[in-house]
């Protein structure tokens, strides 16, 4: 003969059944946009701050030129060396922009300062599927002093 508590274990065994097959299957969904979005914030920290060590190597760079053409040559060349393989800007997509510079023929005068920009393109397409667009534009920008014992009057 049976007793009651029995029969309750049995009945509530068998109603169980497969509950944890439910769970996962309305748990996981969760889980994967969590270690997506994740990911998605970890890729946009890296990319800036890759960004802001360019900006900052770029600008040193561009303060140490003797002409506004050649900042600005010396910035993308700067630029484009921090940005290599290691970092998530697409190459063909780094731009520097050089702010500030003494005009040629100029004398750059005691507290002068150069500033540069620069942005690229960023792969962000794993993340689409919370709402990122497949690329994003970062930019990174420095402000550094001009050298002031490079003679740039010549």
């Amino acid at each position: 003969m049976m007793t009651w508590s029995l029969v309750v274990r049995r009945l509530t065994a068998r109603g169980e059944r497969g509950s944890m097959s439910v769970e996962l299957v309305v748990i996981a969904p969760g889980l994967i946009g969590l270690l997506l979005l994740v990911g998605a914030g970890g890729r946009v920290v890296e990319a800036q701050g890759h960004l802001d060590g360019a900006a900052r190597d770029a600008a040193r760079a561009a303060s140490l030129a003797l002409s506004p053409a050649q900042a600005s040559q010396l910035a993308l060349q700067a630029a484009q060396a921090d940005l290599g393989v290691t970092s998530w800007c697409a190459a063909s997509s780094i731009q520097t922009l050089v702010a500030g510079f003494p005009a040629a023929g100029q004398p750059a005068a005691a507290g002068d300062d150069v500033t540069v920009t620069v942005q690229c393109d960023v792969n962000m397409s794993p993340f689409t599927v919370l709402g990122f667009n497949p690329t994003m534009v970062f930019s990174g920008r420095a402000v550094v002093p001009l050298d002031t014992f490079v003679e740039r009057n010549a």
